[in-house]
């Protein structure tokens, strides 16, 4: 026992102490095809379930056939309706959820069924009301026809349009189409029979209303003239009064004065600004002035003279004193230019404020003549618009009576007919292929549901880190599940994976055991290491995984010796194809020795002590001291023994096997094997003291997250292959 240095994982001892939950995964693609690859018979079954309930509905069902007529609503320029005509006329809805009402109406109705002698059919009436003989049952007959006779009608706008669908079913196509253009024709005929009693109705009183009207628009017109010559209301050429036209021009004149005045005023405030400061030479009319720009000239020559002068003489120099009067003189003659140039000015503005005061004046006794004429065109006015208002008036219903008075001596319909209906060549309802249809995509949804929910029900491993997580023992390895294809490579018939070791070495089944084989070296202390490979459940791929870790540990250079010790089944001798004399049975037994029954497997430095065949006994052979001793005697001669043992729950044997082994390696069917049995073969293990170095998960998808996904696996098989 002491050959490993295993010790249980801190998380074994504590396993049920753990909370029992699978963590939440992000929902991917990839897990959604997992699913689908996994519950694939489950969607399937319920995809054929209800594919047959379809298929069933359909031949059920009684078959309904239906026949379509088309109606045309004709618009006419009636009483009711505007005078401009039906082209450009937005679509009135209102008038035609009207015209549907009306077909759906009993009263038409009612036609219909006297007209084909609905009343005495036994798919619109009873047959208790067809039996009875009497006047008050053949009235129930005739209701019941109706209200019937009306549930398998509908009638529908096409489009947006003045077109209307009207739909009806029967179990007799020709019934269906008969009763459909029924409807169409009695629908017309009331049409017309109600446009000829409303047109007389509307000429009747539109005559009358005409009267009335045209004596009220001839007196409103005779008060709007009389108030206008008594209150002098004299209208211009352009509209409006004379006043209101000679207003506007005088407003723009007086708005041009006033604005003249004020930049009048307002060169006359700066000049006598500039004056008042010495600088008159700065006003604007000054500095444009030629008289004063050529006077200014004359002096700039004298300046140069005198100055010249000055250089050369004296002050009493005549010259330069004469020099010194033209100065003074060509000064004075500036001043008296520049005071007559702003007292110009000062004129002008006084002339613009004069002009100003002469237009308000004017345009005060206008705008009083104005407000004299206003006060007199309101009520002008008022009586206008009453006079105009009666005259439209008198003119629209005129024309509305004109036209009422030609719908009462024309008994033409206010629809009619676009399209008759005809007998249907299939039915309408049940729709057979949207029916089978319906039902394998309904069988799709609720078979992926089922599938969801038996995912989410599920209580097997399916990921490597739930096996450290649910079970608290350390997680070793996953093996692929090898397809036929893989195992036909091995060159012959009814070879298992185990075979595929020799005919393919390098593969994801073959590399899944290196790294079991490498993490049993890793514990490795000592010579004869005995590994305890077991399961919870039968056909967990136990027998298969044992032989392939001995092969795959035999081809990497260790002695390696299997042993078979599921008794009651003896799957080695099957699997390797071997005949022996003696067994493990008859080593036990103390039979033969064990090294008359130790056979070699077809790869070397591996040996197999199997059993020839099931074995019953009652007798624990695995707890005598013959197999411990063996067993301490085989260690001298092997780097591993690995034993095959029963399953955990049911089978005795297994637990003594443990007992025997220096660690157990322990193998999950991936997706199969509940928690719970795990559970309760890890306790047993944990009762016994037998140290469980890991688990396994076998016969794992090769596309599933426990062998790194689809993509990976991929990329893998092509790094196999190459």
């Amino acid at each position: 026992m002491d050959a490993l240095a295993l010790t249980p994982s801190p998380g074994f001892s504590s396993r049920f102490d753990q909370t029992r939950h699978i963590g939440r995964r992000p929902v991917t693609l990839g897990a959604v095809g997992q699913i689908l690859r996994w519950r694939w018979r489950l969607i399937l079954g319920v995809m054929l379930v209800m594919l047959a309930a379809g298929v069933a509905a359909s031949l059920l069902i009684p078959p309904r056939y239906e026949g379509v007529a088309r109606v045309r609503i004709m618009l006419s320029n009636t009483f009711a309706a505007p005078a401009d005509g039906e082209q450009g006329r937005p679509l009135d809805q209102a008038l035609v959820n009207t015209e549907v009402a009306t077909i759906l109406s009993r009263d038409v109705a009612r036609r219909v069924v006297e007209q084909n002698g609905l009343a005495s059919d036994g798919e619109f009436v009873s047959a208790a009301l067809l039996g009875a003989n009497s006047p008050q049952a053949h009235s129930r007959a005739s209701e019941a026809a109706i209200t019937n006779v009306l549930s398998h009608l509908t009638v529908e706008q096409q489009d947006k349009s003045y077109i209307l669908a009207i739909h009806f079913q029967s179990r007799s196509g020709e019934k269906a189409a008969r009763i459909a253009n029924s409807f169409a024709s009695a629908y017309i005929d009331n049409t017309a029979d109600l446009a000829m009693s409303t047109a007389a109705r509307q000429a009747t009183t539109g005559e009358a209303a005409l009267q009335r009207l045209s004596a009220q628009a001839e007196q409103a017109a005779a008060s709007a003239a009389q108030y206008k010559a008594n209150a002098g209301i004299v209208q211009g050429g352009a509209g409006g009064t004379i006043n209101d036209q000679q207003i506007g021009p005088l407003a723009m004149q007086l708005a041009t004065a006033q604005a003249q005045a004020a930049a009048a005023r307002s060169n006359v405030a700066a000049a006598e600004r500039e004056i008042g400061i010495g600088g008159g030479d700065a006003v604007a009319a000054v500095l444009s002035s030629s008289v004063i720009a050529d006077l200014r000239r004359q002096r700039t020559e004298a300046e140069s003279t005198r100055a010249q002068l000055s250089a050369r003489y004296g002050p009493r120099f005549p010259a330069l004193m004469q020099s010194n009067q033209q100065i003074a003189a060509l000064d004075s003659q500036i001043h008296q230019e520049q005071a007559r140039i702003i007292e110009g000015l000062k004129n002008e503005a006084r002339a613009a404020d004069a002009q100003v005061a002469s237009l308000r004046a004017q345009m005060g006794a206008l705008k009083g003549e104005v407000s004299a004429n206003n006060q007199a065109a309101v009520k002008a006015d008022s009586l206008q618009r009453s006079a105009d208002a009666a005259t439209t008036a008198y003119n629209r219903l005129s024309s509305s009576v004109q036209s009422s008075v030609q719908a009462e001596r024309s008994n033409e319909p206010q629809a009619r007919m676009v399209e008759q209906a005809v007998v249907a060549a299939h039915p309408a309802f049940p729709n057979r292929p949207a029916l089978i249809a319906a039902s394998l995509l309904l069988g799709a949804i609720m078979g992926f549901a089922a599938a969801l929910v038996t995912e989410g029900m599920q209580s097997t491993l399916r990921h490597a880190d739930d096996v450290e997580t649910l079970l608290g023992v350390p997680f070793i390895a996953s093996v692929p599940q090898v397809s036929g294809k893989i195992m036909a490579q091995a060159g012959y018939k009814g070879a298992s994976p185990a075979d595929t070791l020799i005919a393919r070495p390098v593969s994801a089944f073959s590399e899944a055991f290196r790294s079991i084989r490498q993490t049993l070296r890793g514990h490795h202390s000592a010579q004869g290491a005995i590994i305890a490979v077991s399961s919870t459940l039968p056909s967990e791929g136990k027998t298969t995984s044992a032989l392939s870790l001995a092969r795959v540990m035999a081809m990497g250079g260790d002695r390696v010796l299997l042993i078979d010790g599921d008794l009651r089944r003896a799957g080695l001798a099957e699997a390797t194809r071997v005949d022996v004399a003696h067994d493990l049975v008859d080593v036990i037994s103390g039979k033969a020795p064990a090294h008359d029954a130790i056979t070699p497997d077809i790869v070397e430095r591996l040996d197999l002590l199997v059993v020839r065949e099931p074995t019953f006994s009652p007798v624990d052979l695995f707890s005598g001291t013959i197999i411990k001793a063996e067993l301490n005697r085989l260690r001298a001669q092997y780097d591993f023994i690995i034993i095959d043992t029963p399953p955990l729950l049911g089978i005795a044997d297994a637990r003594s096997l443990a007992g025997l082994a220096d660690g157990v390696l322990l193998l999950v069917r991936w997706g199969v094997t509940p928690i719970a049995a795990v559970d309760a073969a890890l306790a047993g293990l944990e009762k016994d003291g037998s140290p469980v170095i890991g688990a396994v998960l076998t016969m794992v998808d090769p596309n599933a997250d426990a062998m790194g996904g689809h993509y990976y696996s991929a990329r893998y098989a092509n790094y196999y292959a190459a």
